[in-house]
């Protein structure tokens, strides 16, 4: 999903739901998502490399990587 968009995109509505699905299991949800989730955006990252950015109701946002939702969490 993450490279069928360019940096500066707007994640369409369709994807952006299993996006917050994906961002519950995020171990800094609660940081992420802060006041609550507007939109999100695909942004440029480091190594010529792309990433999604949660906006805020705020109008704030976070970068955050999809790695660490899927990987498994040691309880």
């Amino acid at each position: 999903m993450l490279h069928r968009y360019r940096p500066g995109d707007r994640v369409l509505d369709v994807d952006a739901a299993d996006l917050v699905s994906l961002l519950e299991r995020h171990p800094n949800r609660d940081e992420k998502v802060g006041v609550g989730i507007d939109h999100f955006e695909v942004q440029a990252a480091d190594y010529s490399s792309q990433c999604f950015r949660v906006v805020r109701t705020d109008g704030t946002w976070a970068r955050f990587s999809y790695k660490p939702c899927i990987a498994p969490h040691l309880f």
